[in-house]
């Protein structure tokens, strides 16, 4: 409404800008200035007018206003146009106005949008750095863990190694205890065969000594015979009698002396026996005793491993939740990323991808302190380790290469072995195209 009361104001303006500058029409010196000459216009006549002038002597200023009323006309109609014009340009500058203010609304709740996704974004950055500083955190662990497990089994490979050799030994000592015992069982045998010899030698002794003083008492009887003889006939009973007597008396002697004989052979017998299980109590002991060491050291043995076994359980756990936390974060993609974490996605075992990280970042940490030819040895490690997979070792060896002086076709190999992995991948894709570009413009020139 404002804009179409300027463009009216305009119009007066312009109109009364014509009207001024017309020339003055002269007017004759009988007329009053009221009253001009007759003219044939649209306007009344005014009533103080006179119907006639005595002096119709001015056709030539009637046309010129004619003529100056047409124009005036066609200028009205022309700004008319005009009018309409603005009018419509008007309409179309509201329309502008509403479709700006529309756009301007859905710019401003773009702008909003944008505003919170990245406030989100950056929440998501935030999150992304804890989670990956934990799990850096979580891999020093993981690694001192390693580091530790290798360390104790070392240990007890060497502990296993001396507890093998103290079994042989043992196994050893025992075989020579057995043959030791036998030997004392065969010796146990001879001697108990040499107390039989020498009991019955003892019996023989005794023997003759019965016969010697048998062969003295036939002696003495012999030379008793003739007082014998005399006494026969008194004698003969008595002599009867004796001999019964000491027919039973030499049966009795003999009795007692097997008798003694076997009491003699099984107190020996028991003595050695005695001796043996004696000698076998003390070896059984000190068996036992070994047998006690050796059990501590196996229950020892078997602690440890209880405890490997839970540390190894433990770190199963740590894998698995590291490859959880691994899978909440957000996926990288394998034709455009350029991090370490990006190893992730390789089609290899969880333990095999956190040595290749390990490495990536090993790597990466000597190209940043600009040691580019240890940081090229360690990405070449790095890609030996897996040269069916690991592109991204690859491509960064080319970086290093690149910039080294004299090493540009090393770089090229590179990325010709970045890209032989993964075709699609664009960082080496680029990083080919802008060292074959010096070659192109050679070949051009």
């Amino acid at each position: 409404m404002l804009r179409r009361i300027a463009v009216f104001m305009i119009l007066v303006m312009m109109l009364g800008t014509a009207w001024a500058d017309e020339p003055e029409l002269p007017q004759s010196p009988d007329l009053t200035p009221e009253a001009p000459a007759e003219v044939h216009t649209d306007t009344p006549d005014s009533p103080d007018a006179p119907a006639e002038v005595s002096e119709p002597a001015e056709p030539d200023n009637t046309d010129e206003l004619a003529a100056r009323e047409a124009a005036l006309s066609e200028r009205a109609a022309e700004l008319g146009a005009l009018a309409d014009e603005l009018t419509e340009r008007e309409a179309a500058l509201e329309q502008q106005e509403q479709e700006f203010a529309s756009r301007a609304s859905i710019l401003a709740g773009k702008i909003r949008e944008n505003a919170g996704t990245n406030a989100v974004l950056t929440g998501r950055e935030s999150q992304l750095s804890q989670r990956e500083t934990s799990l850096m955190e979580r891999e020093r662990a993981l690694a001192w863990r390693e580091t530790v497990f290798a360390q104790e089994s070392q240990k007890f490979t060497a502990a296993s190694a001396t507890l093998a050799e103290r079994e042989a030994d043992l196994a050893k000592r025992e075989a020579e205890l057995a043959a030791r015992e036998a030997e004392l069982n065969a010796k146990v045998a001879a001697k108990e065969a040499a107390d039989l010899l020498t009991a019955r030698e003892s019996e023989l002794v005794k023997r003759e000594a019965a016969l010697t003083e048998r062969e003295a008492t036939s002696a003495r009887l012999s030379e008793l015979e003739a007082e014998l003889k005399q006494k026969e006939a008194a004698l003969a009973s008595r002599e009867e009698a004796v001999a019964a007597r000491e027919a039973a008396a030499s049966e009795q002697e003999r009795k007692l002396a097997e008798a003694a004989r076997t009491a003699t052979e099984h107190e020996e017998a028991l003595a050695s026996r005695e001796s043996a299980l004696t000698a076998r109590e003390a070896e059984l002991a000190k068996k036992n005793e070994e047998l006690e060491a050796s059990t501590s050291v196996l229950t020892a043995r078997e602690v440890s491993l209880v405890n490997k076994e839970g540390e190894a359980t433990r770190k199963a756990a740590e894998i698995a939740e590291m490859e959880t936390l691994i899978r909440e974060l957000p996926a990288f993609d394998p034709n455009s990323s350029t991090e370490a974490a990006m190893i992730l996605t390789y089609k290899l075992p969880a333990e095999r991808r956190r040595e290749l990280i390990a490495m990536q970042r090993e790597a990466y940490t000597r190209y940043s302190s600009n040691r580019i030819t240890l940081a090229l040895e360690s990405y070449t490690a790095a890609y030996e380790a897996e040269p069916n997979a690991n592109y991204l070792a690859a491509y960064w060896a080319g970086l290093c290469a690149e910039r080294l002086r004299g090493r540009r076709d090393e770089a090229e190999t590179w990325a010709d072995r970045a890209l032989a992995i993964n075709p699609d991948y664009r960082p080496a894709q680029e990083l080919k195209r802008r060292l074959e570009a010096p070659a192109r413009r050679r070949s051009g020139r």
